[in-house]
């Protein structure tokens, strides 16, 4: 295993030993990201809120704790914001030569970037999870074209011109960064897809599933969401679709999730009351490999007005666990692309839940095309987006922005 006392004697610059993340909620792909650095020789730290482990302690990279994420869309975020960012900012005054990965949560360091890089000779690469202020020009909480919003770009531009390397998580998405640049700016953006852990996450016969015995789903038609419902989610077509299927008795809806619109959606269940719908809190990260396969079909939404500003992680999770997919989007989209190209599932439009409700009636109805589209799901994670490829395409792709090592980069091609 290569380490950090390796020199290259041909090169003067310091192989990529030591890296110094920022990201306030460290979740399970930041982890596995992390994990995978390490096992390849590289010292990782992370200045981070939150991390989704049982057992931080036992991590391989040190975490550097800051301030929490405060979920509530109000003052009390922005604060958090404001303070995660002071404190990022001193943690890497601190470690001022130790490359960094910022990613962009909260949205506020990274325009602070430039200013460090001139100041202390910062090196960094940008991961682009959101774009800002698009998301909140989107959900209304900034005006479109404001002072505010055009000077946040300007910053960001800088941001992204100053940066060693951008990496985004979608064609689309790296689109709508290009439009934060000027005529005749050069900036590449790098686009590296979420993936899902295919050894963690497997198709299981239901038969053998412990979690669909458990909520009498062993002999149902499942069509599952499982994640968070937040604003670029359209929950509300899932559950008339639900109520447009009351007739296929062996069709069941499950709801898994939480979030900002988490007491809506509850109330939104409890006034329908439908006999084929049910509501489950966020599962435990090891019930995942059996909550998940219990689907026939899995539900992945991206509402209106915010493509090209996010790629739904859990795309990658359902196709790991074997089932279709149910795309709501608009057309030309992460999404769309990923079900047209390895024929897994059905697009449907948002706010169209009578499409979504013919597309299920079209999966129960013909088992053949419903298997076709579980095998071809299953695939598609394992020859795609499985969590060694991205995250060898993460660290590869650093270590050529970050350093010019040779004799590391014949080690990873070794």
């Amino acid at each position: 295993m290569v380490n950090g006392s390796h020199k290259d004697s041909r090169s003067s610059q310091p192989c990529l030993h030591d890296l110094l993340v920022v990201n306030q909620v460290a979740g399970p792909l930041m982890v596995q990201m992390l994990e995978d650095f390490c096992r390849a020789g590289v010292c990782c730290k992370i200045v981070t809120g939150w991390v989704d482990s049982e057992n931080p302690r036992q991590l391989p990279f040190e975490i550097i704790p800051a301030g929490k994420l405060e979920k509530s869309p109000n003052l009390k975020r922005i604060w958090s914001w404001m303070l995660f960012t002071l404190q990022a900012c001193r943690r890497m005054i601190r470690h001022r030569k130790t490359p960094v990965l910022m990613v962009t949560n909260p949205p506020w360091p990274m325009l602070l970037m430039p200013l460090l890089k001139r100041i202390l000779g910062l090196r960094y690469v940008l991961l682009i999870y959101d774009i800002y202020p698009d998301v909140l020009e989107r959900m209304g909480r900034m005006r479109r074209g404001g002072l505010i919003g055009r000077l946040w770009r300007l910053l960001s531009r800088k941001s992204l011109l100053e940066a060693d390397g951008v990496i985004t998580l979608g064609p689309y998405m790296a689109e709508t960064l290009v439009g934060h640049l000027c005529s005749g700016d050069k900036c590449p953006i790098e686009v590296i897809s979420n993936w899902a852990d295919t050894d963690f996450i497997r198709p299981i016969e239901k038969a053998q599933n412990p979690f669909a015995a458990r909520h009498g789903l062993t002999d149902r038609f499942v069509v599952t969401y499982s994640g968070a419902f937040g604003a670029t989610h359209d929950v509300e077509s899932i559950v008339k679709a639900a109520e447009m299927l009351t007739d296929l008795s062996e069709v069941h809806f499950l709801l898994i999730g939480g979030g900002t619109r988490r007491k809506e959606v509850r109330r939104l269940v409890e006034q329908k009351n439908l006999p084929n719908l049910t509501l489950l809190p966020f599962q435990p990260f090891d019930m995942l490999p059996y909550s998940l396969p219990a689907a026939d079909c899995s539900i992945v939404c991206l509402d209106e007005g915010y493509e090209g500003l996010s790629v739904p992680s859990k795309t990658y999770y359902a196709m790991a666990a074997g089932s279709a997919l149910l795309a709501i989007s608009r057309d030309n989209t992460e999404l769309t692309d990923i079900v047209k190209q390895y024929q897994c599932g059905f697009h449907i439009l948002p706010h169209r839940p009578e499409d979504l409700a013919e597309a299920v009636r079209r999966l129960c109805g013909d088992r053949e095309l419903l298997e076709k589209c579980k095998t071809a799901s299953r695939r598609a994670a394992e020859e795609n987006f499985a969590r060694n490829i991205s995250t060898r395409r993460y660290l590869e792709y650093l270590r050529k922005k970050l350093c010019q090592d040779r004799l590391l980069q014949a080690h990873f091609r070794a």
